[in-house]
């Protein structure tokens, strides 16, 4: 997006970022935000959506300092796993405002039915030739906690995609019929042509 910080894009007068909390706030136990810049208007988005009492903040969390300085989503990922309480991490793009209302609840179904540590949301696209393409979307993946020592080492040997990564893992892929509830944000041409369809 010619180097602006993706998140706070505005989508129908709204940040992009703010949709994607919007999306998850009534799936998961508690929220928390990996950013590396604009921090202050990053922690009042979650301020909004969270609440001492009911909805407790995991926090704003740059990249954690001891891993490798412009390393992408792994880096953001890591650091989640290492400030996340729970069992498992339900991690999401600060680019795809539209994410499903049951995208929680049929990944960690699936994982607990496959016995995987990744579950990963995949929606399905008939091509001009009558064959289907399948999409895996990586970084809207629930991550069990265990996998964080595998991330690590990960890190020490230079793996920085996330696809691969997750491939090295115990992982299911689950279909989602909806591909727009997972479309990206990338540029700002993307932005404006979504916005102006809507």
């Amino acid at each position: 997006m010619g180097g602006v910080d993706k998140g706070l894009q505005l989508w129908r007068g709204r940040e992009l970022a703010d949709w994607v909390l919007h999306a998850l706030r009534p799936q998961v136990a508690s929220l928390g935000i990996n950013a590396n810049r604009n921090l202050e208007r990053y922690a009042e988005l979650l301020d909004q959506h969270t609440s001492p009492r009911s909805d407790p903040s995991l926090g704003l969390h740059p990249d954690a300092p001891d891993l490798p300085a412009t390393s992408g989503p792994l880096a953001g990922i890591l650091t989640g796993l290492r400030n996340c309480p729970t069992d498992w991490l339900q991690i999401a793009s600060c680019d795809t405002p539209r994410l499903p209302a049951n995208l929680v609840e049929r990944l960690l179904g699936a994982a607990i039915a496959a016995r995987v540590d990744i579950a990963v949301p995949c929606t399905h696209t008939k091509l001009a030739n009558g064959q289907t393409e399948s999409r895996p979307h990586w970084t809207c993946a629930l991550l069990h906690k265990g996998v964080t020592p595998d991330l690590e080492a990960a890190f020490v040997k230079g793996d920085r995609k996330v696809g691969h990564w997750i491939q090295s893992q115990r992982w299911v892929a689950v279909s989602f019929d909806t591909a727009s509830d997972f479309d990206n944000m990338n540029t700002l041409e993307t932005l404006e042509a979504l916005d102006e369809r809507e």
